[in-house]
């Protein structure tokens, strides 16, 4: 239930700032590129989410909850640029929409980044830093 809310969440954050990016770059580009170009890193959250309670260990689900968090921050600052757009005056129809994608935008944005917390490599490292690493088996004395 818990990656089930995280998945919809995701999706629904791109109602916020990517949204807003996607309409604005329309006119410049093609529509289908400009939803691509906006989509993707709301994608790279949505494939990192399915990754979350993964084992820590697997280097492939380590990637792609990584990958996943670049992505959660990239969304972040397309939210960022159309609160800042709002606060500027800019008025679109939807602004309803846009500020409710931002709101859930945020709220997944914490929950993401704290369920992704047990990825984060620990800061001393797999061994302490008096250790030796070796090929060796370990044998009694």
């Amino acid at each position: 239930m818990r990656e089930a809310v995280l998945k919809i969440a995701a999706l629904f954050s791109y109602c916020g700032g990517p949204l807003f990016i996607a309409d604005a770059l329309k006119p410049q580009l093609d529509g289908g590129l400009a939803f691509l170009m906006t989509f993707l890193p709301v994608g790279l959250m949505v494939v990192g989410a399915f990754f979350l309670y993964d084992d820590p260990r697997d280097r492939f689900s380590f990637t792609v909850v990584r990958a996943g968090r670049q992505g959660l921050y990239i969304v972040l600052a397309m939210h960022a640029y159309a609160l800042w757009c709002f606060a500027d005056g800019v008025r679109v129809l939807d602004q309803s929409l846009h500020y409710i994608g931002i709101a859930v935008g945020l709220t997944w944005s914490f929950a993401y980044l704290r369920a992704a917390r047990r990825w984060a490599p620990s800061r001393r490292g797999s061994c302490h830093p008096g250790d030796q690493l070796s090929a060796e088996p370990i044998e009694p004395s």
